[in-house]
């Protein structure tokens, strides 16, 4: 009994002393992993969506038009953005610049003084339920205050009742996403992470494992150049990912989750997973390179990799973040990725909208790619 105490302190001491020569894993992993997890879900999910930008066209400069304006702007929730015409706000929300029109048209306050009805529009992209869910709710709650103070108004002088008409009808149409579940606002999400969990843990993983057992030796004894040890590794993890991606996506439209772009939208949707996956890969294979021990990569990888998904909007719409979340969200190319994903699927393909996310994940790519090369190369020399 005595002996097998002895020799599990002498374990436990060897494990503690090893421990305290290397802190920084067990701190990053004691200290900054509740912080992060606190932060991010503290702050992040269920928060409020507030100043969903929203295109207003104004062609009624009345006392009633201006007074719903006034009541539209109330609490915040709205960041409404005048333009001249319809067209305009339109383009905006195609390109995503905006998630709803809002349109008032003329003699909207002539119908409400005559003792008749203004009619309003409201045109709605709700590819974002959780978006889309605020902003109508708050313009028909908007609609609905400025109403009862109408009635109020037009109640006779001797205090008898008013006549039963809402004032202001608010008429809502659905450019995109009509018919949109959460199911469908995550599905992008998925995809993308499955792509970047791949990617990550098969690049810098692959690294140390072939590190460990000799691999790398063994590769570089036979006649074959870096270069291609390095090409070769990577597009193999780059395709396995691509697998596991289609694999979700296919899981995905098995559960309900259509395609607005078809064929084409799928072909489109390959191709981001192949360039995001090669960024992944380099940045995994940078980080692995620079890892002494299995133990160090896969904390560096938690701490990278669960932050960039929750902060790219594929769980939660971005709007509801504090902004300094935003801006980290911002430099975040899963970011990008997801909202690419997202609109080929919920909205078709819109090239103004998908220009600028290609462009920034080719970035992505190109630099991660030659950084995960150069870190490489240096492993096996």
């Amino acid at each position: 009994m005595m002996r097998v105490v002895r020799e599990t302190y002498i374990i436990f001491k060897k494990d503690m002393l090893i421990w305290f020569k290397s802190p920084v894993v067990p701190v990053i992993r004691a200290l900054v992993f509740p912080l992060l997890w606190i932060v991010i879900f503290g702050t992040a999910f269920g928060g409020t969506v507030e100043h969903i930008p929203v295109a207003l066209v104004q062609e009624d400069f009345g006392a009633h038009a201006q007074g719903l304006v006034q009541e539209l702007n109330k609490k915040e929730v709205l960041e409404i953005r005048k333009t001249t015409n319809y067209a305009t706000a339109f383009r905006m929300l195609t390109r995503k610049e905006v998630y709803g029109v809002i349109f008032i048209p003329p003699g909207f306050s002539q119908a409400i003084g005559d003792g008749g009805q203004g009619r309003v529009q409201l045109s709605t992209d709700e590819t974002s339920p959780q978006i889309s869910s605020a902003l109508i709710a708050h313009v028909y709650d908007a609609a609905g205050v400025y109403s009862d103070r109408v009635v109020l108004e037009r109640r006779p002088a001797g205090g008898g009742p008013a006549e039963v008409v809402d004032p202001v009808v608010m008429e809502k149409n659905t450019v995109f996403g009509r018919g949109i579940e959460y199911l469908d606002f995550l599905a992008p999400g998925v995809v993308m992470m499955t792509i970047m969990f791949s990617a990550m843990f098969s690049g810098g993983l692959g690294v140390i494992v072939d590190r460990e057992f000799g691999t790398l030796r063994m590769l570089m004894a036979a006649p074959i150049t870096k270069d291609a040890i390095i090409l070769g590794k990577i597009i193999a993890g780059v395709m396995q990912s691509i697998a596991s991606g289609i694999v979700a996506l296919i899981i995905a439209m098995l559960m309900g989750v259509e395609l607005e772009s078809g064929a084409l939208g799928v072909l489109l949707i390959v191709l981001l997973m192949f360039i995001a996956g090669f960024g992944f890969i380099g940045m995994s294979t940078a980080i692995g390179a620079r890892s002494k021990t299995l133990e160090q990569f896969m904390v560096m990888m938690q701490v990278i990799v669960m932050p960039m998904w929750f902060l790219s909007g594929g769980l939660y719409p971005l709007e509801s973040m504090p902004g300094w979340m935003r801006v980290v969200a911002t430099v975040n190319p899963l970011t990008y990725a997801t909202d690419a994903v997202r609109a080929v699927m919920l909205r078709g393909i819109v090239w103004d909208i998908l220009a600028l996310d290609f462009l920034i994940l080719i970035s992505f790519s190109v630099v991660m790619f030659a950084m995960g090369s150069l870190a490489f190369k240096r492993t096996i020399d």
